[in-house]
């Protein structure tokens, strides 16, 4: 049985719309749009995936989104804590280019210092998705072969915060359209 949550212990979810707009997710889809057209993102996997850091980007919705990272980060801590490197990507996935999700797991923290955060926040999701529960990112509490997994349940405007050791992946493909996923990475020292 699929388990798919809203938030955990783990994984905290912060809404930005008061914040964030539809414009600035059309906005940022655009704009990857365009890396992707120049050329400038991985071929391996996950396909179409960004290779700049887009929070390096001085448009003023990167810096919305940068921003909203960061308060995030405090906000799952409950405190402002001390941060270095922090970037971001995007990437974007359908149905047409879709790769064997068991080959998608992945973590973002290699050593045991500094701690590392990351964050999830959905831009576009497929209006023609089954099932919008399952079209986001899955999670796994521990190894992905032998561990509980859940889905996280996309939210427009919201950034999910969670611990970047946990292992991940992204949701079901269900579109032929792109299912856009802004993802960033922060050392908390």
């Amino acid at each position: 049985m699929v388990k798919v949550i809203d938030e955990n212990n783990l994984v905290k979810a912060y809404d930005f719309s008061s914040v964030i707009s539809q414009s600035d997710a059309d906005s940022a889809c655009k704009q990857i749009q365009q890396i992707i057209s120049s050329g400038n993102y991985y071929t391996n996997s996950p396909r179409y995936q960004t290779k700049e850091n887009l929070f390096a980007r001085q448009d003023p919705v990167w810096l919305k989104f940068r921003m909203s990272f960061l308060f995030a980060v405090f906000m799952y801590f409950g405190r402002e804590v001390r941060v270095g490197n922090m970037q971001a990507w995007s990437f974007m996935t359908n149905t047409e280019g879709a790769e064997d999700r068991k080959s998608l797991w992945h973590h973002h923290q290699h050593v045991e210092y500094p701690q590392m955060m990351s964050g999830i926040l959905y831009l576009h999701i497929p209006e023609d998705v089954n099932d919008r529960d399952t079209c986001g990112t899955e999670i796994a509490v521990g190894d992905p072969e032998t561990s509980e997994t859940f889905f996280v349940r996309p939210r427009d405007f919201t950034w999910f915060v969670y611990p970047s050791k946990l292992w991940h992946r992204p949701g079901i493909p269900q579109s032929r359209d792109y299912r856009f996923v802004l993802a960033a990475d922060v050392e908390c020292v």
